[in-house]
């Protein structure tokens, strides 16, 4: 507000005393104009000059009248005389001559003087020597005349010299005091130049000092400083920037950015310096700077502003700051973090896993107890109970007899071993104890073997088995865990087949797979049972009467897939189908 005042008052001081400098100015030459008016009118209004001419007209008529009547004139001199008096009285008639003579009293007399003047015409046209007395007589009121008029017209020049010299002195007067004020207005005028100019020196002196002292903070300073015109022309480039792109101010100063390098061409860049321009003041971090002179790019930090002045944007300034080490300290930080979630990530699965363990242990431990009351009581009844009769009958039984109870406990307590052995190789895969070692495995020696095996076991079984018409059936699996899947699933079919029923085995190779399918006649699985016939401990609703821990399967499918293959059930709605799948062994070509 008081910058403001004093604004108007610095403007309205100067313009006050223009205005009276020029008002005055202008009063003075009107002045002026009009006393050398009063002085030409003063020349043209000399009344006194005429009057006293027609009073020597007058003197000279009477003189020539008078040597007339002497005889030493004659009639042409009197006409002579009378013309040029009569010119006088003419004159004195005409214009301002005339309203002067009226203006001091004379009028009347003037127009008596020309009346005499007609009648004095006649007497001289008839002119005798005797006439001479009548002609001075009648030009006697002349020289009267004339010269009251002369006493008149000089009173009243005198007069009008006095009121025009009084009026002089007034406008003198004003003049001189306008001249003062002039005088007084030009002073403060100049007064007030030399106190602006003084000021603009101050300002100058000041704006230099400014400059410089913004020279050298742009020059010593540690942050990359650029600016540009609103053609895009460099017009400020300080060492720390030409640093950073490697060109010095003398090859970019004058320039456009686009010919200086290709970073300020980039998008994120461009848009920044046109924001600017427009007004906007935008900032970018971590921008890659790739100068011909190093292996690797700088990071760089980027601000943008606009350049204003009293008028508008001129311009834009761009600093970079040099943010290579942040950078790099940021992308350390994020890969020390990575690591770290990786590691959470991973004792997580760990942990999960031997959550998971404990609560497979827990559930086998569980359902071992279920077992151990449903499945493992009745093949020790079945024990139990031959080796009471065998007690029982003592003496009595004979060999054959003893030979058939002794079998019966045996045959329980052998499934009973079977039990407790599959319990036992769940909870080793549980543990993690069991791997797999592949190599390459000839398929149809396992499946032989296997076969025979269960031949013993089940002598009234019969077990068709087919092999591949082309081709070895050469898988890359671990041929005891193989073996171990496959024993699994015939067992399995085994003991859900009808009696006198067959169970086949089928080998078959296809592209980069092997497949070994174990079918049988038994009842088809409900829809229940073969969406959950491989989970753990899980038993079907044909598993009624049949001795099992329904751990088989899933043992069979985990051991087929730690192998890189599967366990699956086929489709059908006769009998039953697992197929086994395991990668193929693919010898190669050197």
């Amino acid at each position: 507000m008081t910058r403001s005042r004093h604004a108007i008052l610095g403007l309205a001081l100067p313009l006050a005393a223009v205005l009276v400098f020029a008002v005055l100015l202008t009063f003075s030459m009107l002045r002026m104009f009009e006393m050398q008016n009063a002085m030409r009118v003063g020349a043209e209004q000399n009344m006194l000059w005429v009057l006293h001419q027609s009073e020597v007209a007058a003197l000279r008529m009477i003189e020539t009248a008078a040597l007339a009547e002497l005889g030493e004139a004659d009639q042409d001199d009197l006409a002579l005389r009378l013309d040029i008096l009569a010119s006088r009285v003419t004159l004195l008639n005409d214009g301002p001559q005339r309203r002067f003579v009226e203006r001091i009293g004379m009028g009347g007399d003037l127009d008596r003087l020309q009346a005499i003047l007609t009648s004095l015409k006649t007497i001289i046209d008839e002119f005798t020597q005797d006439d001479g007395p009548r002609l001075r007589n009648a030009l006697a009121p002349f020289s009267g005349i004339f010269g009251r008029a002369a006493n008149k017209a000089m009173i009243a020049e005198w007069d009008d010299m006095g009121g025009r010299l009084e009026a002089s002195r007034g406008q003198l007067h004003q003049i001189i005091a306008s001249l003062i004020g002039i005088m007084i207005a030009g002073g403060i005028l100049a007064v007030m130049l030399v106190m602006t100019l003084r000021e603009s020196r101050q300002r100058n002196r000041m704006l230099l000092r400014e400059r410089d002292f913004s020279g050298l903070l742009i020059s010593s300073s540690g942050e990359g400083i650029l600016a540009v015109n609103r053609d895009i022309k460099c017009t400020v480039w300080n060492d720390a920037i030409a640093g950073m792109i490697g060109k010095p101010a003398e090859q970019v100063v004058g320039r456009t950015l686009s010919q200086v390098a290709g970073f300020f061409e980039t998008a994120p860049v461009r848009i920044g310096i046109e924001q600017a321009l427009a007004g906007i003041t935008s900032k970018m971090a971590y921008q890659p700077l790739f100068a011909p002179d190093r292996e690797r790019p700088l990071y760089v930090d980027l601000r943008f502003y606009p350049m204003w002045n009293d008028v508008g944007i001129v311009g834009a300034i761009l600093f970079m700051h040099d943010a290579s080490d942040r950078h790099a300290a940021k992308q350390r930080e994020a890969q020390i973090r990575d690591r770290l979630e990786e590691l959470v990530t991973e004792r997580t699965r760990d942990l999960d896993s031997a959550l998971q363990r404990e609560r497979s242990a827990a559930d086998l431990y569980r359902n071992f107890a279920a077992m151990v009351s449903h499945q493992f009581r009745t093949p020790l009844a079945v024990a139990d109970s031959a080796l009471q009769r065998l007690l029982r009958r003592g003496p009595r039984a004979d060999p054959g007899e003893v030979a058939e109870r002794a079998g019966r406990a045996r045959s329980a307590i052998a499934g009973l071993t079977r039990l407790v052995e599959s319990t036992l190789d769940a909870a080793r895969l549980d543990a993690g104890q069991i791997g797999a070692r592949r190599v390459n495995c000839d398929m149809s020696k396992i499946v032989r073997t296997v076969c025979d095996r269960l031949g013993d076991a089940a002598p009234d079984r019969h077990i068709e088995v087919s092999y591949p018409l082309l081709g070895q059936p050469i898988a890359y699996c671990d041929p005891a865990l193989a073996e171990q899947v496959l024993e699994n699933l015939l067992s399995n079919a085994n003991k859900y087949a009808p009696p006198n029923t067959l169970v086949s085995v089928v080998l078959r190779i296809d592209g980069e797979w092997l497949y070994c399918d174990v079918s049988n006649s038994g009842p088809s699985l409900s829809e229940e049972d073969r969406e959950q016939i491989f989970e753990r401990n899980h038993r079907g609703a044909n598993s009624v009467g049949v001795a099992g821990t329904g751990i088989g399967l899933f043992m069979a499918r985990t051991l087929a897939r730690m192998q890189g293959g599967d366990v699956t059930l086929q489709a059908g709605n006769e009998g039953t189908t697992f197929r086994i799948s395991l990668p193929r062994f693919e010898e190669k070509t050197t």
